[in-house]
């Protein structure tokens, strides 16, 4: 565990808590997040926690699976920044949440 909560932690924007996050939800290396839906991502997050976390959250998650499926030489630092990721049109965690769901869920209960 502890080899994947430093690997993880090589993601611009993940401490310990993101990286146990990470690790809780069943990733092991960066590779794993390579081709992961960011907002799937927060929604199991949201449900591994038992409540709506801070909508930063979905935007770490977007520059992890960035900075996963973006080769070093490639990554443009201006998108390492977790802040880039934020929605142009700003919601509160919990409309974001419910948006994904209806969105990325229906159907399924």
């Amino acid at each position: 565990m502890n080899t994947s909560l430093k690997e993880f932690q090589k993601i611009p924007g993940v401490g310990k808590a993101v990286a146990r996050d990470l690790y809780e939800l069943g990733f092991r290396t960066i590779a794993d997040l390579k081709k992961q839906d960011p907002e799937i991502l927060y929604v199991l997050h949201n449900n591994l926690r038992g409540e709506v976390q801070d909508i930063c959250m979905l935007y770490t998650f977007r520059c992890a699976v960035y900075f996963a499926e973006t080769l070093p030489e490639k990554q443009d630092p201006e998108k390492l920044k977790w802040w880039h990721w934020m929605d142009k049109i700003k919601v509160d965690s919990k409309t974001k949440d419910a948006e994904i769901r209806k969105k990325k869920f229906k159907g399924t209960s």
